[in-house]
């Protein structure tokens, strides 16, 4: 609800500050007077383009501040840009616009936004569709706009993922074939350093060879020797006997390394093609470590990594054909769904033509008429199988015509009184500017009627010069120029009867004085 209205500098009305409550708001004066200013301030909440020229000649801004359940909006509007704020937070001017949306509508000559696009004309009508099937609706076409979006990924990374695959089949293959194992390298390292010094190894042996049993150089038979002397010095001397038996043994280990090492010279032979064979596998060994890995478990990791990418891969060719099949079961579905949609709206129409019709008709337009049109669309949409559009006309020669170019700014907002009255579906706070234009009589008590009703369900506020419907107000304003400049003051008591009697025959005569205080009565006696 609309708590408080600040405005300041916009145009003659150097400052104003409103309090609201709930129900009936109205704000009267004379013709000129300027009445419509206030509307002109919440408008600009609204998103509507701040003109320069609305700011106060001499102020530098204007600023406008409303407060609807104790959070304030504000727009400030300077010579060349404006600043909109939420709860004093910087926020763009389209926030603001649709966060004020939400909680306020206007409907005047300039500012009948609530009705300006067939999206408004779509939720009015809904509001008296039942709201099962407008769920069901909405759940099928969910279902449906995610598996379109997500077979159009699916199709759109088909050819990449096609790339991808060959890309990781051909680096599967490469390490498949080569079949590394673990620690092959560094065993293929070592042979090849072996077959590469062949003749650096048969040299240094055949040396070790000839220094342990060479005929220059005995080392077998000098330990031997020296074995049978420390046998001998036993025999005087039995703690000599371990020495020899070690010495026994060197002499063992010995003669085993010789046989040995004859055995390695005998098999030391070179293999010119198997150096070739080791130096090719270890180059290969090497590339798929540069590309996969630093290591050869690292590559045989980088190999299982991408077979399951692989794998991945190749199911989604499989996901791309259920979601199909899935998005051919959620067409038909949403096309369902949609169509009984459809049918209850075109029920809710004919009833919402016919009862706005009689409203319009008791709210001083007895040749008023509204169509509602329902405009088939090619596919399904977020709402539906069909945009909806009210048409209106005021004249019986003339075919309807889209509501928001047919209807004057009085025709706009009794359209508006009698679709809110019927369907429910308005923001909670209502503002109303030329809804009793160019009407009298049983028309002006209709509307003033209209608007007590309304005004028991939501908070409205109305720019009026009609008596009856000032004096079923539970709050009243009166807009005063002075001297070129506006003011906004409340009336109470009698000074809200002199307003009322003004209203009613421009004067302050006793009868209008009289007449007035019945008026009052009238509505405190409804109340």
């Amino acid at each position: 609800m609309l708590e408080r209205l600040e405005v300041k500098n916009l145009a003659v009305l150097e400052a104003a500050t409103l309090e609201f409550g709930p129900g009936l708001t109205v704000l009267t004066g004379e013709t000129g007077a300027g009445k419509s200013i206030l509307v002109d301030a919440l408008s600009l909440l609204l998103g509507v383009r701040a003109d320069p020229g609305l700011i106060r000649p001499g102020a530098e801004h204007l600023l406008v501040t409303a407060w609807f359940d104790g959070r304030p909006f504000s727009r400030r509007v300077g010579p060349a840009r404006s600043v909109p704020r939420i709860d004093g937070e910087v926020v763009t001017l389209r926030e603001l616009a649709e966060a004020t949306a939400a909680r306020l509508a206007i409907h005047a000559q300039h500012a009948a936004l609530t009705l300006a696009t067939p999206r408004s004309h779509r939720a009015l009508l809904d509001a008296t569709v039942p709201s099962p099937t407008r769920a069901a609706y909405r759940k099928a076409y969910a279902t449906y706009r995610a598996l379109l979006e997500e077979e159009a990924r699916l199709h759109e990374a088909a050819r990449e993922r096609e790339r991808r695959l060959d890309v990781l089949r051909f680096q599967l293959e490469e390490i498949q074939k080569a079949n590394p194992t673990p620690g092959e390298d560094e065993a293929l390292a070592a042979e090849a350093e072996k077959l590469r010094h062949l003749e650096v190894l048969r040299e240094r042996v055949a040396l070790a060879l000839q220094r342990l049993s060479g005929e220059e150089a005995d080392a077998l038979g000098l330990v031997g020797e020296a074995v049978r002397a420390l046998r001998s010095a036993a025999r005087h001397d039995p703690a000599l006997t371990p020495l020899g038996e070690d010495l026994e043994a060197a002499a063992s280990t010995l003669y085993a390394i010789v046989q040995e090492l004859e055995q390695y010279l005998e098999d030391l032979e070179a293999d010119p093609a198997r150096l070739e064979a080791v130096e090719a596998r270890l180059a290969l060994l090497e590339r798929l470590k540069r590309k996969y890995g630093d290591s050869l478990e690292e590559v045989r990791a980088f190999a299982e990594a991408t077979q399951r990418e692989i794998e991945h891969l190749e199911t989604a060719e499989t996901r791309l054909g259920e979601v199909r099949q899935a998005l051919a079961e959620a067409e038909e579905a949403v096309w369902q769904a949609g169509q009984a949609l459809s049918t209850a709206r075109r029920q809710a129409a004919q009833a919402l033509e016919a009862a706005a019709t009689r409203e319009l008709r008791a709210l001083g337009m007895p040749e008023a008429r509204l169509e509602v049109r329902l405009e088939a669309q090619e596919a399904p949409g977020p709402e539906g199988l069909e945009e909806v559009r009210f048409l209106f006309s005021a004249n019986p020669n003339l075919p309807p015509a889209p509501l928001e170019r047919a209807a004057s700014g009085g025709e706009m907002s009794r359209v508006m009184l009698a679709l809110a009255l019927l369907t429910g579906s308005e923001a909670e706070t209502v503002v109303f500017d030329e809804v009793d234009a160019g009407i009298g009589g049983e028309a002006a008590w209709a509307v003033a009627q209209r608007l007590d009703r309304l005004a028991a369900e939501r908070q409205v506020l109305v720019v009026t010069h009609l008596a009856q419907i000032a004096a079923r107000a539970a709050t009243h304003y009166r807009v005063v120029k002075e001297e070129g400049r506006v003011r906004v003051e409340r009336v109470e008591g009698e000074a809200r009867v002199r307003e009322i009697a003004r209203m009613l025959s421009g004067s302050y005569s006793e009868a209008a004085l009289r007449h007035a205080r019945e008026l009052l009565e009238g509505r405190r006696a409804d109340v």
